[in-house]
C-alpha cells in the first residue's frame, strides 16, 4: 500500500469509521428519499447526509467540541461521527467571555477555517444567524459553503440575552420562526439539517412557553433542536411532541440522557488543552527547566503524524521532485 493511500482521508474511508447504511425516514430530506435506491458508499456522502445516517442509526450521538483542525481530525481518527463548533471557541480564542461579543462574521470565519479542513461533520453554531431573518440567510449561505453538516440558529437578540438573567428579552416568536424560515431556504444541499436552539427555559421561561415556540419553529422547517435549560424529562416530552431529533450539552453518561429521548449531546473536551498547558507552565516554573510529569500528556509523535498525514506530504514532495 502507498504512502498516499496511508493518508488520513485514506484511512477514514478503508476503515469505515463513519456508519453507513440506508437514511431512515425520520431525518432523511424528501428529495434524498426519492433518490436511486443503489446503495451510497459513506465516501461519496456529503458531511450533512452522514450526519443524518449516524442519526438514524439510533444510537446515542457523541459530539466533541472542537476548536481546532487538529482536534477535529483526532476525532476523525478515533472514530467520531460528528463534532459542535459553537461561538464560545471564537471568544476563547480572543479571550473573550461566551456573550456574543464577537461579531457573527467572525464567528463564521472561525468555523469555515476549521470544517473546511476536516471531513469531520459538524454542527457549526450560526448564533443569532446576524438578528434579522435576512441576515440569517446570509450566514447560513456561508456556514454551508463553508461545510457545516448542522447549522444552528437561536432565539438570542444579542449579548444583552447573553449577559441577562431570569425573564430577559428573547427574539420574538415570528422573529424566530422567521429566521428559522431563512435558513432553511438558504440551504442548497437539503442534507444539510437547520438545528433551532431556544435559551427560553434558562432565561425562566416556562416549558409551555418554550414549547409553543418550538412547535412554530418546527413547523418553520427546523430538522433539530437544542433547548438549553430543559430537565431531561422536559426533554423527554419535547421530544415526544415535536418528533425530532434533539441535541444537549453534557457531562454525563450518554445511556441517561439517550434513554429520554435525546439524540446527541456536546462535551467539552476543549478546555482540557488549556488546563494541560496551564499545569506544565506551573511545573516549568516550580522546577526552573523540565516539565516532565506535564510532558506525559504529549501527543504520541506517530498519532500527531496521522493529524497532519505527513506521510501524505512527504510523498508528495517526492512525487513533486522536492526531496528524493
Amino acid at each position: 500500500m502507498s504512502n498516499e493511500e496511508q493518508s488520513r482521508r485514506g484511512f477514514l474511508k478503508g476503515a469505515g469509521l463513519i456508519a453507513g447504511g440506508f437514511l431512515g425516514e425520520s431525518v432523511l430530506p424528501d428529495a434524498a428519499a426519492a433518490q436511486s435506491g443503489a446503495r451510497t458508499t459513506t465516501a461519496a456522502m456529503s458531511k450533512g447526509a452522514r450526519f443524518r445516517a449516524a442519526l438514524s442509526a439510533g444510537q446515542p450521538l457523541l459530539l466533541p467540541v472542537v476548536e481546532s483542525i487538529i482536534l477535529t481530525r483526532l476525532c476523525e481518527i478515533e472514530g467520531f461521527q460528528g463534532g459542535f463548533m459553537g461561538g464560545s471557541g471564537m471568544a476563547a480564542r480572543n479571550a473573550l467571555p461566551n456573550t456574543s461579543i464577537q461579531t457573527i462574521q467572525e464567528v463564521i470565519d472561525y468555523e469555515t477555517q476549521v470544517m473546511s479542513n476536516t471531513d469531520l461533520p459538524i454542527v457549526a453554531d450560526g448564533e443569532n444567524g446576524g438578528g434579522s431573518p435576512v441576515t440569517t440567510y446570509r450566514t447560513v449561505q456561508q456556514l454551508e459553503r463553508g461545510g457545516a453538516a448542522v447549522i444552528m440558529i437561536e432565539d438570542s437578540t444579542g449579548p444583552e440575552s447573553e449577559y441577562g438573567g431570569k425573564g430577559v428579552a428573547m427574539a420574538t416568536k415570528a422573529v424566530m420562526a422567521g429566521r428559522i424560515k431563512a435558513a432553511v431556504d438558504a440551504r442548497r444541499d437539503q442534507s444539510v439539517m437547520i438545528m433551532a436552539r431556544s435559551d427560553r427555559p434558562a432565561k425562566g421561561y416556562s416549558e409551555a412557553e418554550t414549547l409553543d415556540l418550538l412547535a412554530a419553529l418546527s413547523d418553520a422547517g427546523a430538522d433539530a433542536f437544542f433547548v438549553n435549560g430543559y430537565t431531561l424529562d422536559q426533554q423527554q416530552r419535547a421530544k415526544a411532541a415535536l418528533k425530532k431529533p434533539l441535541m444537549i450539552g453534557s457531562s454525563g453518561p450518554a445511556a441517561e440522557w439517550h434513554a429520554k429521548g435525546v439524540d446527541m449531546a456536546f462535551y467539552h473536551i476543549d478546555d482540557i488543552g488549556i488546563g494541560a498547558m496551564y499545569i506544565a507552565l506551573k511545573e516549568l516554573k516550580a522546577k526552573g527547566g523540565p516539565f516532565d510529569e506535564a510532558a506525559k500528556w504529549r501527543l504520541p509523535r506517530d498519532v500527531a503524524a496521522r493529524v497532519i498525514d505527513q506521510p501524505g506530504w512527504v510523498d508528495k514532495a517526492k512525487r513533486y521532485g522536492v526531496i528524493t
